[in-house]
């Protein structure tokens, strides 16, 4: 049953609105005056859902009256009762936000009709309003997450790349406004150095839940006893093998993983990885660019995956940079940045370290997207001194 305030200096008029609208159950509440309209309004304005209001009373006009309502509450419906020839002050009611005008002798069909308008425009904008409270709040908590998520990833990253004689290493690392699931790393393992680059095929949350996953993997196995020897080639597939069960069984159907891992043996400078999907790296070798291509499907995708090792045979002064597709698929118009640039970079920048190498990588990159980024940029060098 809705409640309604009517507000008229004429108690004959209070009360014939009264009858006719309790007839129809709705609860109706009465003041012979303006101000004591707005009183009675005051004190119950969380239930009135419509106010009906005579134009002309003194001290305070209808006008006045709907003023002040609408001040106190902007969504309520108020209707206006006018004489005839009072055109004028009905059109100015309107400008001023009433929900429309009746003129008096008011018919009761005519009323009737127009207050259920009146309180269902009313219960809209109420319902919009709780709506687009819930959506705020839903937006807050879901920026909440995604600051948390962004966090959580820049906390995987390395805080610092080893130190370790005869080869010196560099990154960049840059999660996007969308929360990426890049991540890299580089570690010792006995006479051999590690390292990886991936890509989960996500964004916002859920990437950095699979980011998680796959970097506690790794981690894991950095310091796990049973594959101290992961570097042999038995043991590097059963790494892989045991990565990509991981994501397949913690996973959806259409969530997996691209990842670029290797081993140099810091002795002979051989590199043995295996790249699962993942875009082509490049390996700057006597002034020669060698790509180094896919060697098994994506993670996460097939149960029975299978994965297949190369090797690549470093010298002295060999640059490996390894990156995910944050950085070939950075637009500028209808054009990407693509390996073309890369390849050009690396190939300029042959003379330098990796650290300028990277940044010089790294600005053209950014200027190329003119500050706009899509997608995570991670960026990991290797130079072998």
């Amino acid at each position: 049953m809705s409640k309604i305030l009517v507000i008229d200096d004429e108690i004959s008029i209070l009360e014939n609105i009264k009858f006719i609208l309790e007839l129809e159950n709705y609860e109706v509440l009465t003041a012979d005056g303006g101000e004591k309209g707005i009183e009675v309004f005051k004190k119950d304005i969380a239930s009135i859902e419509a106010i009906i209001t005579d134009m002309k009373m003194p001290q305070l006009s209808g006008i006045d009256v709907l003023r002040k309502i609408k001040s106190i509450n902007p969504e309520i419906s108020v209707i206006i009762l006018t004489g005839h020839g009072d055109m004028e002050n009905a059109i100015t009611s309107m400008k001023e936000g009433a929900f429309d005008y009746l003129n008096k002798p008011v018919k009761a069909d005519k009323l009737l009709i127009t207050l259920e308008n009146a309180i269902n425009k009313t219960k809209l904008i109420k319902e919009n309003k709780r709506l687009q409270d819930d959506l705020v709040k839903k937006n807050e908590y879901l920026q909440g997450l995604h600051n948390a998520a962004q966090k959580i990833l820049l906390n995987l990253a390395p805080d610092k790349l080893p130190n370790i004689p005869n080869f010196r290493f560099a990154s960049e690392y840059k999660s996007c406004d969308k929360v990426g699931g890049d991540m890299y790393d580089v570690f010792e393992v006995g006479d051999h150095i590690g390292f990886y680059v991936f890509d989960v095929c996500s964004h916002g949350i859920l990437a950095s839940v699979i980011t998680m996953i796959l970097k506690t993997f790794l981690e894991n196995a950095k310091y796990n006893s049973t594959l101290e020897n992961s570097y042999a080639s038995d043991m590097f597939i059963k790494l892989i093998r045991n990565l990509n069960l991981e994501l397949y069984a913690n996973t959806g159907n259409n969530i997996f993983a691209t990842l670029f891992m290797g081993y140099i043996n810091k002795n002979d400078h051989t590199m043995n990885y295996i790249s699962a999907g993942h875009i082509d790296q490049l390996a700057l070798i006597n002034n020669e660019i060698t790509p180094l291509k896919s060697t098994a499907t994506m993670l996460g995708l097939f149960e029975e995956a299978e994965f297949q090792i190369e090797t690549l045979k470093l010298s002295k002064g060999t640059k490996l940079l390894l990156f995910t597709d944050g950085i070939t698929e950075v637009w500028n118009k209808d054009k990407m940045f693509g390996n073309e640039n890369i390849i050009e970079i690396l190939k300029n920048t042959s003379p330098f370290d990796i650290t300028s190498t990277l940044n010089t990588l790294t600005d053209a990159l950014y200027s190329y997207a003119e500050g706009s980024l899509d997608d995570d940029v991670t960026i990991l060098g290797i130079e072998l001194l």
